[in-house]
């Protein structure tokens, strides 16, 4: 499948809407950076449009992928939002390319474009927590992703609740979750990283560090373990975001947590591979890059029972708990540390499974496909 459309030019495709792209990136960032490389190698000429961060160059060349950043403000609820005139600035220059966007504000901005009958939106569930956005934020998401659900011409679903969310709205869309290259985690390949305890036991949580990623129930978790369980463990927690501060906080009362802030992409592999035990206790969740990064590695995990996590990925594979539960949490974690022959033996299947499940060769033919055929039309 190459990158050509009907009348032998080159297929154009402009993705729109995540926060950042390499070297600074989180869960949405991965799936865009993962396609968008990929669909390049396939012959299409590949955009990508995202905001500004302070500090990154205006345009450059990253694998093959053109990104281009545009002027917003800094601030968690501001930096998307204010970004809408130069994305929609930008698609005026690329008429004739089809638009794929990623998030609800991005999503909008392709909606408001003159990318009709060229405008594909994928919905990476629909986990707008109140926990972590205040109403008035929390109702305009919601409007804007109703709207880029009205106007898309094709729509994808990591999970299906938020296919069954779309189809409420009396859209049709298809399940097409993110992929894992499992050939690229390999233990051999790394070394430790330094901030790894030798013979500590390992427990990673990696994620944006906000209510919705179940940070307050982790730490809390975390404070109800007896001292000496918690002893020959680190809690290494690996982010940004607004509870930061909590982190710190909790750090500095318990020595076993150690916050790492944010890694690069390049440079994550090594602390998934060389970790022990993996932990995501979401309040609402899709699919999330980190979760099948860490099953990739071979790494036994705990994840909430919502979401994608739920309809997606077989509960054989992983360790699904009640979420928003500190005492669940808790003893799950510590079964696992007691029980290492199991917990390896959880990471092995899960491992398989990805493999198995979760192919981003299946995810960018589908695309390429998809992209082709609305050029075309």
């Amino acid at each position: 499948m190459d990158g050509a459309s009907g009348d032998g030019k080159r297929v154009e495709v402009v993705f729109v809407g995540p926060k950042t792209f390499p070297p600074v990136i989180g869960g949405i960032e991965t799936h865009v950076y993962e396609i968008a490389r990929r669909v390049a190698r396939k012959g299409l000429s590949v955009t990508v449009i995202v905001p500004r961060l302070s500090g990154l160059a205006r345009e450059e060349d990253v694998e093959g992928v053109r990104v281009v950043r545009v002027t917003c403000l800094k601030g968690r609820y501001s930096l998307k939002l204010t970004a809408v005139p130069g994305i929609l600035r930008e698609l005026r220059h690329r008429k004739g390319a089809v638009v794929h966007a990623h998030d609800a504000t991005g999503g909008y901005a392709s909606a408001l474009s003159s990318a009709k009958g060229r405008f594909v939106y994928t919905m990476h569930g629909i986990g707008f927590h109140e926990k972590d956005w205040p109403i008035p934020f929390r109702q305009g998401i919601r409007m804007m992703q109703m709207t880029a659900i009205r106007c898309a011409s094709r729509i994808f679903c990591t999970d299906q609740r938020a296919l069954e969310a779309v189809k409420a709205f009396g859209r049709s869309a298809e399940l097409l979750s993110s992929g894992i290259d499992t050939a690229e985690y390999e233990k051999s390949k790394t070394e430790r990283p330094k901030e790894y305890d030798p013979g500590a036991f390992i427990v990673l949580f990696v994620g944006r560090l906000t209510n919705v990623k179940g940070v307050s129930v982790l730490l809390e978790a975390i404070k109800s373990m007896d001292k000496g369980r918690r002893a020959g463990t680190r809690f290494v927690i690996i982010g940004e975001g607004p509870l930061a501060k909590d982190v710190d906080a909790a750090a500095s009362e318990i020595p076993e947590i150690l916050l790492l802030g944010p890694v690069e992409h390049r440079l994550i592999k090594p602390y998934f591979l060389h970790a022990d035990l993996y932990v995501l206790p979401s309040l609402s969740e899709g699919v999330p890059m980190s979760l099948l990064e860490a099953m990739a590695s071979g790494l036994p995990c705990i994840a909430s029972q919502v979401g994608g996590l739920e309809s997606v990925v077989d509960p054989e594979a992983l360790r699904l708990i009640a979420p928003g539960d500190p005492k669940i949490l808790s003893e799950t974690i510590v079964k696992l540390m007691d029980k290492r022959a199991v917990a390896r033996a959880l990471g092995v299947v899960g491992k398989a499974y990805v493999t198995r499940k979760f192919s981003w060769d299946e995810v960018v033919d589908k695309l390429v496909q998809t992209y082709s055929e609305l050029s075309r039309a």
